[in-house]
C-alpha cells in the first residue's frame, strides 16, 4: 500500500470581473485569486489487489457526496483512465479520505482543492511524474478553479486568472488577516452567471485588476482595497438577502478595510489591518453566522 497526506487550502477572490459571454454557455472573467490559511485534510492511498481499479472516497461530513458527484473521485477516476493504470500498476483501489474543513458551496474552492490535491497524490505515488503544466490541464477537465489549487500546490499561492478562470499568471501575494462568514443560504453559480447576464450594460463599479496587482506588489492594503470588488455582488446581494445582510452586518459591526464576496458567493470577506483587528471582526461575526472562520491568506 501507498499512502500520500495533504493539505488542501481554501482560495478567496481578491477581485472579480466578468469581461464576457461565451458561446458554450459560460463566461470569460477577469479575477485575482490568493489561497489561504483554511484548507482539508486528504488522505490517499493506492492499495493493490483485486480484479479493476476501484475508487473510494470517505468524508468526515455525511452530506458529502461519495461517487462521481465528489470532484475527488472524479480525479481519480480520469487520473486512472488517462494513464492506464491497470496496465501499469496492476488492479488496485484508491481509497480517498477527506477531513472536510472548507465549508461547501461557499465560493472558497472547497472541491476543487480537493480535486486538485488528489491529482497531485495520484501523480506521485503512481510515479507518472506529471509536471504542473500538466495536472492543470487535467484539473481544467474538471472544474475551472482545479488548475489554480494546482499551482498552490507547486508554490504559486496568487495569480491573475483570465478566460473560464483557467488561463493563470502567477502574481504576487500580500499577508492579510480576513474574517470569512457565511450566511446558512445556498447559491447558484450558474444562476448568478444567468442573473449578471440580465444586468448587461449596468452602471456599476468594476475593478481596475491591473491597479489591484501592482497595490499588492507594493504591499499597500488601502490601495489594493479600492480594487477589491466584485462585479457578481450586484445580482447576488439583491437575489440573496442574507448574503446582502451578512456584508451590511460585518461593515457595520466590524469596520473592514473591505469586505467583497468571495466567488459567486455567498461567503464574504473581511479584510483587516492586522490580527488584533480581524479577531475582535470575528468574535462579531461568530454571533451572526456560525459558520464563520478567521484566518489570513498564503504567500
Amino acid at each position: 500500500m501507498k499512502k500520500l497526506e495533504l493539505k488542501a487550502y481554501a482560495k478567496i477572490n481578491l477581485a472579480i470581473d466578468v469581461t464576457g459571454a461565451r458561446q458554450d454557455g459560460y463566461h470569460d472573467i477577469s479575477t485575482v485569486m490568493q489561497q489561504i490559511d483554511l484548507c482539508d485534510l486528504i488522505c490517499v492511498r493506492w492499495i493493490p489487489g483485486g480484479s479493476g481499479i476501484a475508487v473510494e472516497t470517505h468524508s468526515n461530513r455525511r452530506y458529502l457526496p461519495e461517487d462521481r458527484r465528489n470532484i475527488a473521485f472524479k480525479a481519480a477516476e480520469l487520473m486512472a483512465g488517462r494513464y492506464d493504470i491497470l496496465n501499469k500498476c496492476g488492479p488496485g483501489k484508491v481509497r480517498i479520505d477527506i477531513k472536510k474543513q472548507i465549508p461547501v458551496a461557499a465560493g472558497l474552492g472547497g472541491g476543487s482543492a480537493d480535486g486538485a490535491a488528489v491529482l497531485n497524490a495520484l501523480s506521485e505515488i503512481w510515479e507518472l511524474d506529471l509536471s504542473t503544466s500538466e495536472l492543470c490541464g487535467i484539473g481544467a477537465e474538471i472544474g475551472s478553479d482545479i488548475p489554480f489549487c494546482i499551482m498552490g500546490h507547486a508554490g504559486t499561492r496568487c495569480a491573475l486568472a483570465g478566460g473560464v478562470g483557467t488561463d493563470l499568471r502567477p502574481a504576487r501575494g500580500m499577508e492579510i488577516w480576513i474574517v470569512l462568514s457565511k450566511p446558512p443560504v445556498s447559491v447558484s453559480t450558474a444562476a448568478v452567471y444567468k442573473g449578471f447576464d440580465s444586468l448587461a450594460g449596468g452602471d456599476f463599479e468594476r475593478p481596475d485588476i491591473g491597479a489591484l496587482l501592482n497595490s499588492i506588489a507594493g504591499n499597500d492594503l488601502a490601495s489594493a482595497a479600492k480594487n477589491m470588488v466584485n462585479v457578481l455582488e450586484n445580482y447576488t446581494l439583491k437575489a440573496y438577502p442574507g448574503v446582502a445582510k451578512t456584508k451590511e452586518g460585518m461593515i457595520e459591526r466590524t469596520s473592514p478595510i473591505r469586505a467583497v464576496m468571495s466567488g459567486s458567493g455567498p461567503t464574504i470577506i473581511g479584510f483587516y489591518g492586522d490580527r488584533a483587528s480581524a479577531e475582535a471582526a470575528f468574535s462579531k461575526m461568530e454571533s451572526v453566522n456560525r459558520e464563520t472562520w478567521l484566518t489570513r491568506t498564503l504567500v
